[in-house]
């Protein structure tokens, strides 16, 4: 079973289901984006998410009631939609009503929006259908599927992959992935989002050239509203066709991270929300092992707090690369420090999977019936924790200090081939490929990956001048 697991995820039904996951993540965090770029940070994105998904299955539901079955079976998802979308954006206003015109405390009015969202939709949940779980008794509807051309499945080699991965999504997916180039659009090719930037970045100097800063401010809390809204329906109307009580389970608090690890960037935004959504859809497949459900429940709040460190250990390296370019001036080489800082980041990602590695370790030894018991799981833990300690020490010193890379390229580079190389290895084996082969092409692709990213050339030329931070 573990092996089938294992099989499954490199597969495009697994691509698939992680466009599924990714977009109650991502679209909350383009709204968390849009605000945070206006510099006023959403916090109560949890629950405005519930609240909309709430009502958008309330409302679907009862349209049938009151349009007629025909009618309400037509029109329904969508009302069920604006309506949940439109609460979400009222609670958006209110948040920006204490913030901005209260002077309330923006982190403190944003998580009292969230145990509002949690505890009123429970309290008018029981009011309408006796049951404080889900609203299962209510006959709600689902947003539409979308149907690709069967011509896109008759396409040599690469048809069946793509028509597996983007047939029969929610338009929710759809609409989701669209509205990166929107916000991207939004941002930078309007003179809305100019206004809103300079707002965010500088309010005192955009207020002194017209431009109406809590306005604008307002408006972006508005389309946080919108993007959360659209993400709470896509949780109670994109797959199911129920609302479930904290059905949210912590995305509002995920999507707030998400744009600081895409760079405060539309599309950085977008590809961090994949990234936690492949680790969400990878719990889901874990869970199909037989081993206790709070192990795969954890992997994306274990992502999240993982990909934060990282956040943090890059803006400290960023701090020591700059340190350096003011200390050398003109003898300073951004050609040099950029590749030390892209090997930096690469050194940060490698020691990250290995701590994965002691979670899987864990993992082995806490439940190994789910792995095929003791006397398969307990030997695999020992070693998977064993190679993951070597390789986080391997990293750890150009982790914790960005200028030893410079100081030991070479060892850099060894630590880089070895640790990349295991990972690229276990990666080639699953497609069971004779050890020796598999080793000889994972670090022959490792080798590969150090000098794309200029390893060689930091061996070749050391900047004059350069000494350590």
């Amino acid at each position: 079973m573990f092996e089938n697991v294992i099989q499954g995820i490199f597969s495009a039904a697994f691509l698939a289901s992680i466009l599924r996951v990714t977009t109650p993540i991502l679209l909350p965090s383009l709204g968390a984006l849009v605000s945070d770029r206006a510099g006023v940070i959403n916090i109560g994105l949890e629950g405005l998410m519930l609240v909309s998904a709430f009502i958008g299955v309330v409302v679907s539901a009862y349209s049938q009631q009151w349009f007629g079955p025909e009618v309400g079976q037509a029109i329904g998802p969508w009302l069920g939609l604006v309506a949940g979308v439109s609460g979400s954006v009222l609670l958006a206003l209110l948040l920006g009503f204490f913030h901005l015109k209260l002077k309330a405390d923006n982190i403190l009015a944003g998580l009292a929006l969230n145990i509002l969202g949690s505890a009123g939709t429970v309290a008018v949940m029981y009011e309408l259908t006796g049951d404080r779980g889900n609203t299962s008794t209510l006959a709600s509807m689902q947003v539409p599927f979308i149907q690709l051309p069967e011509f896109i499945n008759q396409i040599p080699v690469i048809g069946p992959f793509l028509f597996t991965v983007f047939d029969n999504q929610s338009a929710m997916t759809w609409i989701a992935f669209l509205s990166v180039i929107f916000v991207w659009f939004l941002l930078y090719r309007t003179p809305f989002g100019f206004h809103l930037r300079a707002t965010g970045e500088n309010p005192a100097a955009a207020a002194s050239v017209g431009i109406p800063v809590i306005r604008t401010r307002y408006m972006a809390l508005m389309l946080s509203g919108v993007f959360a809204g659209l993400g709470g329906i896509h949780l109670s109307m994109g797959y199911l066709t129920l609302f479930q009580r904290d059905m949210a389970a912590g995305r509002g608090y995920i999507a707030l991270a998400t744009p600081l690890l895409g760079g405060n960037m539309p599309l950085g935004t977008a590809i961090a929300s994949a990234i936690f959504g492949f680790f969400d859809a990878l719990a889901i497949r874990i869970g199909t092992l037989q081993i206790p459900s709070q192990l795969p429940q954890m992997i994306p709040f274990v992502a999240t707090v993982m990909a934060l460190v990282i956040y943090a250990l890059q803006a400290r390296q960023v701090q020591i690369i700059r340190a350096q370019r003011a200390a050398q001036g003109t003898d300073f080489n951004p050609t040099y420090w950029r590749v030390l800082q892209r090997l930096s980041v690469l050194h940060v990602v490698l020691g990250m999977i290995a701590v994965i590695g002691i979670i899987v370790a864990i993992s082995l030894f806490a439940a190994p019936k789910g792995f095929g018991g003791e006397a398969e799981a307990y030997p695999l833990g020992l070693v998977v924790a064993i190679a993951s300690v070597i390789l986080i020490a391997l990293n750890l010193p150009f982790i914790s200090h960005v200028e030893r890379i410079r100081q030991r390229t070479l060892f850099s580079g060894v630590a880089t081939l070895v640790t990349l190389g295991a990972y690229l290895t276990l990666f080639l084996l699953l497609f069971r490929p004779a050890l020796p082969l598999a080793i000889g092409g994972g670090l022959l692709l490792a080798a590969l990956v150090w000098v794309m990213l200029g390893g060689l050339n930091l061996v070749r030329s050391a900047p004059t001048g350069a000494q350590p931070a």
